[in-house]
């Protein structure tokens, strides 16, 4: 995994807030019904929760080969 990877995970989260601009002006511009906030709301927590736990696991999985990678080099450095 390269740390490239996690940044555009990290960059693809910052589309939260397009999605909630735009369920925003869909209230604010059409007669929406609560209901269909609700769904909307509760679609966007899913996909969002979803999104996140995949950087959140890059981000695992990146420190993991990180201190892998840093245990290999001190004991060549000792050796």
């Amino acid at each position: 995994m390269k740390i490239f990877d996690l940044e555009q995970e990290i960059m693809k989260a910052w589309h939260v807030i397009d999605d909630i601009e735009l369920l925003y002006e869909n209230v604010m511009e059409t007669d929406m019904s609560t209901d269909d906030i609700a769904n909307a709301l509760i679609g966007l927590e899913s996909i969002y929760n979803m999104r996140f736990q995949k950087v959140f696991n890059m981000f695992e999985d990146l420190c993991k080969e990180y201190h892998a990678m840093r245990k290999e080099d001190e004991y060549q450095n000792i050796r």
